[in-house]
Parts: C-alpha cells; sequence; structure tokens
C-alpha cells in the first residue's frame, strides 16, 4: 500500500465513496452551466473574449471547467496545503476527460503554460500544483508543454482577501518571460487551478503579448 494512501486515504471529496478523490456523480455537479469573458465577466459561447472586449494584451478566452465549491474546492486545498501531490493525477484525467468529452476550444498544436510560483513556495510546498496538473493534462490531451517560459521572480502577497485592485498591483510586473523558450507563433494556454478575479493569468498574459505571442486564452480547473 503506497504511503500516500494511508495519509490521504482515497474517499471522494464530496460524498465519501472510496476508491476516487472525486467521483463521477460528484464532478456532475460542480459543471459549469456557462463560460464568461474574461474580461466583462458576461457569458460567452467557449468563453471567447467578446470582440467589444478584445484589448492588445488581454486574453483571446477562458475556460473553466467547474465550480469551485464542494468536493473540487476541497480537493484543490488538500492537494495545496496539505500537500497531497497524488491529487493532481486524478485532477488531470477529470478534466482531460471532460475536455475530451464535450466541445474542446483550444488548439491542437497549442502550448500549455502553467502559472508559476515564486521560488520560496515552491519549495516550502514541494511542487507547483499548476505545473503538476498542467504537465499531466498537456500529456493526455496532446498539447506542448513548458514550465521554463515563465517564472515568477517576484514575492508577492498573498492574493486572499484582497480586493480586484489590490490582487492586480500585487501581481504587477511578478512575472518575467525566458526568451530562450520563447514559442515563436504558437497559440499558448496559460494553465492554473482557480480563476477568481483572472488577476493572475491577465498579468501573464501580458508579459507573453509584450514579447510577441499573438494567441493566449485562460484554462482551469474551477472558477470562482
Amino acid at each position: 500500500m503506497d504511503i500516500l494512501d494511508i495519509i490521504f486515504p482515497k474517499t471522494c471529496f464530496g460524498c465519501g465513496k472510496k476508491g476516487t478523490y472525486l467521483c463521477a456523480a460528484c464532478l456532475a455537479k460542480e459543471s459549469l452551466e456557462m463560460q464568461i469573458c474574461p474580461i466583462c465577466f458576461k457569458a460567452s459561447i467557449s468563453g471567447k473574449t467578446h470582440p467589444s472586449c478584445r484589448r492588445p494584451l488581454g486574453l483571446d478566452g477562458l475556460y473553466s471547467l467547474w465550480g469551485y465549491k464542494r468536493g473540487v474546492r476541497k480537493a484543490i486545498l488538500t492537494m495545496k496545503y496539505r500537500f497531497a501531490f497524488d491529487i493532481a493525477g486524478e485532477l488531470s484525467s477529470h478534466a482531460a476527460e471532460s475536455l475530451g468529452s464535450g466541445f474542446n476550444p483550444f488548439p491542437k498544436k497549442a502550448l500549455l503554460v502553467p502559472i508559476p510560483v515564486y521560488k520560496d513556495r515552491k519549495n516550502w510546498r514541494g511542487f507547483n500544483q499548476a505545473e503538476e496538473v498542467g504537465k499531466r493534462l498537456a500529456s493526455l490531451m496532446k498539447w506542448d508543454f513548458s514550465s521554463k517560459l515563465l517564472i515568477k521572480d517576484k514575492k508577492t502577497l498573498a492574493q486572499t482577501g484582497l480586493s480586484r485592485e489590490q490582487r492586480r498591483l500585487n501581481l504587477s510586473g511578478a512575472f518575467t518571460l525566458k526568451e530562450n523558450h520563447f514559442p515563436f507563433n504558437r497559440p499558448v494556454i496559460l494553465f492554473d487551478d482557480v480563476w477568481t478575479t483572472g488577476s493572475t493569468l491577465k498579468e501573464a498574459c501580458s508579459v507573453l503579448k509584450q514579447k510577441g505571442v499573438k494567441k493566449v486564452r485562460g484554462l482551469t480547473l474551477c472558477r470562482g
């Protein structure tokens, strides 16, 4: 038996069913009924940015899989703050299944780039949850993957409890691009676990587009 099965026995965070962290029935309850434009937050087909909302350095769209509540929320928080690395594999499998069974708005030749965390945070946790889920998801979806393109070289405050404007200012200048990993003429999928106000993805997108990336869409497991 794996040591993780003892520390974090596989029971559904939603209903307690044994053998899985998230069962199909509980995940179905968390599915989002609509996608939104990442700029105005109003309903949008497949999460595309509305033509009137487009900005030169802004996201071209956002796609989120589940609501940030109940079982999914517990799974993500347990992975991040109780260091349950094993949950990443199950979340990525569920995400790939969701994208594969319905409408997939992302191009086949996309490059998935996870939102990076500051080095101190990664050293403390032992991993970056967006990177671990993202690389598994990219493999399952047959997308290319790079965790070396973006780096977070500014230590920021925790976003929890900050207003939308405070979040934006907190993240301003937090990300930089490694030029030697630049994805010339590649559509980029920026991946993170949760979308709340969008400050993180928007700041990272701005950095990519300033360097010449043409198309950047956001993908998150959840939308809060």
